[in-house]
């Protein structure tokens, strides 16, 4: 379930159940990395998730990068995590794992994984590893990989995983 704070809280998950949402806080993951709430809840406002409907992943993300690129104080973290909620919204699986936040950049370091660039754009750049490389890591490292984790080949679910993973490490 999620907490709602403030009058803004509630209008924007009013908006995001009307526009079909499930019960949960279709943003909650970007709202909790945000240092900047005030920001960011006035962003989302003017989100309407019907208009990412039979886009792909990087179209959304290029969208989410154009209505963010212009706030200070969201970057990229923002763009993925609000993208990400768009993708699992619309079930899409992405089989990069995007290395933005600290987290999954302590999780490839503690792995010894070297990240690629994938150029979305000429705006857009993230760091990302493969999923295979990080099944490999894991069974060539002293860490142990939950083996729920082994045959799964959705990249946002890895990035959440190692991003959870790398708190205990």
């Amino acid at each position: 379930m999620f907490k709602i704070d403030t009058l803004e809280d509630f209008k924007i998950i009013y908006q995001n159940m009307v526009c079909g949402s499930s019960n949960d806080y279709m943003f909650q993951e970007a709202v909790d990395h945000c240092r900047h709430k005030t920001k960011l809840r006035n962003l989302l406002k003017d989100i309407n998730i019907k208009h990412y409907e039979n886009k792909n992943y990087e179209e959304i993300i290029c969208m989410i990068h154009d209505i963010c690129k212009n706030i200070n104080q969201i970057g990229s973290l923002m763009v993925y995590d609000i993208s990400a909620a768009i993708w699992r919204h619309y079930g899409i699986i992405i089989d990069k794992v995007y290395i933005i936040g600290g987290g999954p950049k302590r999780s490839i370091k503690l792995l010894n994984i070297k990240k690629k660039l994938h150029k979305i754009n000429n705006e857009i750049k993230f760091n990302y590893v493969t999923i295979d490389e990080l099944i490999r890591a894991f069974d060539n490292s002293i860490y142990e990989l939950d083996e729920t984790m082994r045959n799964n080949r959705n990249g946002d679910e890895w990035e959440s995983y190692i991003c959870n993973w790398q708190k205990s490490k």
